[in-house]
């Protein structure tokens, strides 16, 4: 039986989940400290920074209302002034004992920045119907199902309680992010309406996907081991 469009996003994007990843395999084992919790954070701060951006230069660009709104729906949830997401991520960053000035000032991993640098040539170089999927599917959706994992070893592991304010960037993608996902979901179904876009869109969830598998990988190098990738350290990089 062939698989509907959606479950072919949702299976492309399933294949390569970082909620999978070796990183959130030990902190949800309780195996990270805090601080290499709060590396996640910094870099997390980094790549979300450029998503940002992608969705209003996305929605400068779109003619079709439903999609902007929920563009700036999504942006006004983020950049809220009373309670902004990235000033949540230095909330949780400075109650694992580092300073919030620390996240802006983290160096920016090669993974984050290929990640970041992706972004921007999704946006620029791919229909809009693909982009929003690679973003919304391929990237923001993983989030609910890594912080439903996150959340729950915040609790038992780290000395967290239920609905502590410092933990609350996780709490709250829990819940905005199953409304977030299935709109998400449905606009990508609605506009990617020919085959070749469905196929684009399919690609570009994929590609997202990996992207998002080597930051993680990234992070998990220099979290654990103090190194910004793998490369061996007696290594001269000469040719």
């Amino acid at each position: 039986m062939r698989m509907s469009f959606r479950d072919q996003l949702a299976a492309t994007r399933d294949r390569k989940h970082s909620k999978d990843h070796p990183f959130f395999e030990l902190w949800v084992q309780g195996k990270l400290t805090k601080e290499q919790t709060a590396i996640y954070c910094a870099q997390h701060y980094h790549y979300v920074t450029e998503y940002l951006n992608w969705m209003a230069y996305e929605a400068s660009q779109i003619p079709f209302r439903d999609v902007k709104a929920y563009l700036f729906e999504n942006l006004g949830d983020e950049e809220n002034p009373e309670d902004r997401h990235l000033d949540m991520l230095k909330d949780y960053v400075e109650a694992t004992g580092s300073s919030r000035e620390s996240v802006e000032d983290s160096v920016v991993l090669a993974g984050t920045e290929g990640l970041q640098n992706w972004g921007w040539r999704l946006v620029y170089q791919t229909p809009w119907q693909a982009a929003l999927a690679g973003m919304f599917i391929g990237l923001e959706s993983q989030f609910l199902d890594i912080c439903k994992r996150i959340v729950p070893a915040l609790h038992k592991h780290y000395g967290f309680a239920a609905d502590d304010r410092r933990i609350r960037f996780f709490e709250e993608h829990v819940r905005a992010d199953e409304i977030h996902g299935a709109k998400g979901f449905a606009i990508v179904e609605k506009y990617c309406n020919t085959p070749e876009l469905q196929a684009s869109a399919v690609k570009a969830v994929e590609a997202a996907t990996i992207r998002r598998w080597r930051y993680m990988t990234g992070i998990y190098w220099f979290a654990l081991h103090g190194k910004e990738d793998d490369t061996p350290a007696n290594c001269s990089g000469a040719l």
